[in-house]
C-alpha cells in the first residue's frame, strides 16, 4: 500500500501507521470504494451498453420487412421469446401481405389485411418494449 498524509498536519505517513509520526494524533481509515454491480456506460449511471444498442436496431430495421423478434432473440439468448415473436410476426406480415397482393384491387382485401398489419404492428410494439426493457425500463424478462 501507499503511503498517506495526514489530514490535520499534512505530514507523511506510511499505510501500515495508525497515528500520524508528527502530531500523533489517529489517522481515519479510509473506507474501500464500494464495487458498482454490472456494467455501466458513460459517467451518468445509465446503462449505455452497445448491445443494447444493437438489440434495439434488430428489433426495429428487420421488423420493416416483417422479422419480428429479431433484438429478442439477439438480447434474450437462453428464452425462446424471440422466436415466438419472429414466427408470430412472419405468419401475420406474410399473410397480410399475400392478401394485399392477390387481391390488389377488391375492397375485401383491405378488410382482411387491414387487421392483419394491426396485429402486426401491436406484436411490432410488444417486441419494442421488452427489447428495451432493462435498457429504457429496470424491467428484465426471462
Amino acid at each position: 500500500m501507499a503511503d498517506r498524509r495526514c489530514p490535520f498536519c499534512n505530514e507523511l505517513v506510511p499505510s501500515t501507521s495508525i497515528t500520524c509520526p508528527k502530531c500523533y494524533r489517529k489517522i481515519p481509515m479510509q473506507e474501500p470504494e464500494p464495487v458498482k454491480e454490472g456494467k455501466t456506460y458513460g459517467g451518468d449511471g445509465r446503462n449505455r451498453d452497445p448491445r443494447n444498442i444493437i438489440a434495439l436496431f434488430l428489433a426495429i430495421v428487420p421488423a420493416l420487412f416483417g422479422f419480428l423478434g429479431l433484438g429478442l432473440i439477439y438480447k434474450y439468448r437462453g428464452t425462446g421469446i424471440g422466436k415466438y415473436f419472429l414466427i408470430g410476426g412472419l405468419v401475420l406480415f406474410g399473410l397480410a401481405s399475400l392478401v394485399m397482393f392477390l387481391g390488389a384491387a377488391t375492397p375485401l382485401a383491405f378488410i382482411i389485411a387491414i387487421p392483419l398489419f394491426i396485429l402486426y404492428v401491436l406484436a411490432f410494439l410488444l417486441s419494442l418494449l421488452l427489447t428495451s426493457a432493462g435498457t429504457v425500463f429496470s424491467y428484465h424478462v426471462g
